[in-house]
This record gives structure tokens, sequence and C-alpha cells, in this order.
């Protein structure tokens, strides 16, 4: 009995020997805290001590040894897809960063922003890998992302879904899809030519400048020949189809450009900025067409009608009727513009809300095609008593020039600079040869048997040909005088 207390006591005093060498070996350990039962920590750490000396214990000699273990190997996961990889010249995005808990937008990849939800829209800019963006609001299908883009026309750009990790976006609006821009066919330079090449989808402008309306886009990839080059050097002016677009020339940003053989081109002075201003408020709940870039209000449904005024980007107009075919809406205008309070815009270039039952409108007769050859100037009110150049000037195809008339007020009252204007009437075949607006506000009041100066930039188309413009005097819808230019090209 006295050997088997001994025993039971040697087995205490081992153990707690053991243990007061694991305690100590953690020497500076935290003193437990006051809720946990210190003993039940010594006795816990005993039993771990004692079960680790019976696991790492050698196994009887009749034991066979255990099997070795073969160690589990995770599934290699599939490499994240390469992304989008935007050509490096494209210019980068700066975007605001989204405050904490803001809907947000972090990048995968270097990956591109369109101005639209789909890859045929223009692109504005590359969207760096890593980089984050406040969400706006997502597309109709739910495969793109609007996010914050201050220097696009509607402060919107568009991201794929799959190129971006979003947080926080549950609650953003569903955005309309805004029109695909219809593609404009450059004219394909020959060899040595001066030329230039789309990096990206790019805007083909009517003038330099991003206020300028927007004949189209020209795709990525798409070469065509260089007439011109801005003063500023930012733009290029580039042969187009003339059987799209009747002036046979646009305007693309140099920065979405690769150009070569360039260094010749002519230097092309830039045409004046479109008249612009908003169209009145509409009323709530009125059908409303909204600009999705600067888009032109013209006299009726149709390219070959005058422009009134330029819609800025992101105004809204109320919508009054519709085309027959669908491709233009009759929206309301300040009778600044239109005595009638109505132009059209291109269906193209705008969204629309509550126009499903917007009736079809009688379109309003076209205007007049001018002969290859003009009658002679010096209608009744004013008369021509200068003009640069003389009519029947020859120029080589694509050269780019000013034409100048000074003009003499024959009539009796003055042309007051407030309501008088100078107004483009037609082109020879509809092949138009001046560069921005097609109406003017007169710069100053012209006393009876006073002169105005009147120029305008133009160039020569680059088919041979006799061609010209018409244009007018006019106070609101009566003509004052015509006047008119015709060149030579070959």
């Amino acid at each position: 009995m006295q050997t088997l207390t001994s025993k039971k006591q040697y087995v205490i005093l081992v153990g707690v020997t053991v243990l007061a060498l694991v305690l100590s070996a953690c020497g500076g350990a935290a003193t437990p805290a006051p809720t946990q039962d210190v003993a039940m920590l010594q006795t816990q750490a005993a039993q771990t001590v004692i079960a680790d000396l019976t696991q790492n214990a050698p196994p009887p000699p009749t034991q066979a040894p255990p099997p070795t273990a073969v160690p589990t190997v995770a599934p290699t996961e599939a490499a994240p897809p390469p992304g989008p990889t935007p050509d490096p010249n494209i210019p980068v995005a700066v975007v605001p960063t989204p405050a904490p808990g803001d809907p947000s937008a972090i990048a995968n990849f270097n990956t591109t922003i369109f101005s639209g939800p789909g890859t045929n829209y223009v692109v504005y800019a590359t969207f760096l890998g890593g980089r984050t963006a406040v969400v706006t609001g997502k597309s109709e299908d739910g495969l793109w992302w609007a996010i914050s883009v201050p220097v696009s026309p509607d402060g919107n750009g568009w991201v794929n879904s799959s190129w971006v990790t979003v947080s926080n976006a549950d609650g953003v609006p569903t955005l309309p899809t805004p029109p695909v821009p219809a593609t404009v066919e450059f004219v394909a330079p020959a060899a040595g030519d001066p030329q230039v090449t789309a990096i990206a989808n790019v805007h083909v402008r009517t003038g330099p400048a991003t206020n300028f309306p927007a004949y189209g886009i020209a795709q990525t990839g798409a070469t065509g020949r260089a007439i011109g080059v801005s003063e500023d050097g930012q733009w290029w002016v580039v042969r187009l189809n003339p059987q799209n677009v009747g002036a046979g020339y646009g305007w693309v940003m140099a920065q979405y450009t690769q150009a070569s053989n360039v260094e010749g081109v002519q230097v092309i002075k830039m045409p004046p900025a479109p008249v612009s201003a908003p169209p009145p408020a509409p009323p709530a709940g009125a059908p409303v067409a909204t600009a999705v870039e600067p888009v032109n209000v013209r006299s009726g449904p149709g390219t070959n009608f005058p422009v009134l005024v330029v819609a800025p980007a992101g105004t809204s107009g109320e919508v009054s009727g519709r085309s027959a075919d669908g491709g233009w809406w009759q929206v309301v205008i300040s009778t600044q513009y239109s005595p009638s309070g109505f132009g059209w815009v291109s269906a193209s270039w705008v969204t629309t809300q509550n126009t499903a039952n917007v009736p079809v409108v009688e379109s309003p007769p076209a205007p007049p095609v001018v002969a290859p050859t003009p009658p002679p100037s010096g209608a009744t009110g004013c008369s021509v008593t200068a003009q640069t150049p003389a009519d029947g000037t020859v120029f080589s195809p694509g050269t780019g020039f000013s034409t100048t008339w000074v003009l003499q007020n024959n009539g009796s009252q003055r042309w007051d600079s407030g309501e008088y204007d100078i107004a483009f009437v037609g082109a020879a075949n509809n092949l138009l040869l001046h560069q921005g607006a097609d109406r003017y506000d007169l710069t100053n009041t012209v006393e009876p048997g006073w002169t105005y100066n009147f120029s305008v930039p133009m160039i020569a188309p680059f088919d041979p040909g006799v061609y010209g413009e018409m244009w007018q005097v006019v106070l609101g819808n009566q003509t004052i005088c015509e006047f008119y230019v015709y060149i030579e090209v070959r």
C-alpha cells in the first residue's frame, strides 16, 4: 500500500514537474483573465503534455507502422482572364475617387471606358487596373456599369461588368441606352499619302472641338487620307466618303490616331463655333428627347435642312412629333431660332422618354437645291460690292480657303444686329463647301448705304467639277437678298 502510494506521488510529481517546465518555457506569458479557472487551465495543460507523450511514444513491436499519409493537394485555380488590352497610347482616365460607402468600381485590369454600354461606342479613355471610380448607374441588361467621367458630355462613361469589381451599387439607377452612333467611312489613302489611323473608336466631328456636332464615329483601325491639321495641331481633317457626308471631310482628335506622312499637310483655320443653346425646359411628364452629344437642331427632318441651333449634350427638350420614318424627332425650341418654335433632331443622337404616343408630323418643304452655276447676286435689298475668291476660281482638291463677301445695304431700312441674320440656303448638288454653322447673327447694325463684311471658311471638294453655295440676308422668314460663290475643282 505504501509502495502504491509512493508510486502515485511519483507520477504526480513528474506531471507537476513537466507542467512547471512547460509553463517556465513560456516565460513572460500573460496572466489569465480573472474570469478563467486557473486550476482548469493547469489540468488541461497537464493533459496536453500527457497526450503528447502518448502520441509520440513508439508503437509496440507487434503493431504495424501507420501508413504514410498522402498530402492533399488543393486544385489549381484557373488564371484570371487577361482582360481587355487598350492601346497604350489612349489617354488615361482621370475620375473622381468614391467616398467610403459610395457605389464604386475597381478596375480588374487596364480596361476601356466607352460612351455607351457596348464596344461599338466611342472610346473615352483607359481605366487603369487597380483604380477606383464612382458608379452612377447600370445598363438595362445589367452587363455594364456607368461610372463618373466628368469630361464626357453627360458626365458618364461605361465599363463592362466583367472588367470591374463593384460594391455598394445595389441602389444605383438603370440608365437608358444611348443610340449607337453611325459609322463614318474614311476614304482610303494612296501609298505615300498623308494618312491617319484610328487607334480607338473616335468621333468624326464637323469642327475641331468637342462642342461641334459629330457625323458619327470611325472604327478602330480605320485609315483615312489626312488633308489638313487644326491650328493647334490637336485635330486632323480627314477625307470622308462624300456619298455619306456631303462635305467630304471631318475632324478627328489627334490623340486617338496615329499619323504618317503628314509633315506637309496644310493648316486649316478653325470654323466658327456653332451657335449653341438649350431648348426650353419641358413640362413634367411631357415626351422628352435628351442629347447624348451636341446635336444639330435643323429646320426639317434631314441633313439637307439648315441648322437652326445646336443643343448641348445633356440638355432635354419637349418632343412634339416624329418623322414618318422614325429617324427624326420634332422638338420645341425658342422662337429666337425658329419662328414656328419647332426644330428637328436626329434620333441617332438623343435618348427619349414618354414618346410612345407622339404623332407623326408632316415634314416642311425641303430647301432648294442650288444649280451648279448660281444666278447672279443682287436681289432687291443688297448687292455684293466685292468677293474673294472670285466666282470660277480654280482650286486643287481638298484645298482650304475662306470666302468673303462685302454686302451693301441698298434698302431704306437698317439691318439691326439683333434681328437680321445671314443664313445658308443650299449647295450645288447638296455638296457643302462651308465649315461651321448655317446661320449667323450680324455682328453690327448696317445702316442704308453701309457695307458689311461676311466671311466663312470653306474646303474645296475632292472630285473635279463646279461647286457653289447660296446664302441670304434674312429678317425672320423674309429674304432681304441672296448672294453666292461658285468654284471649279480640277
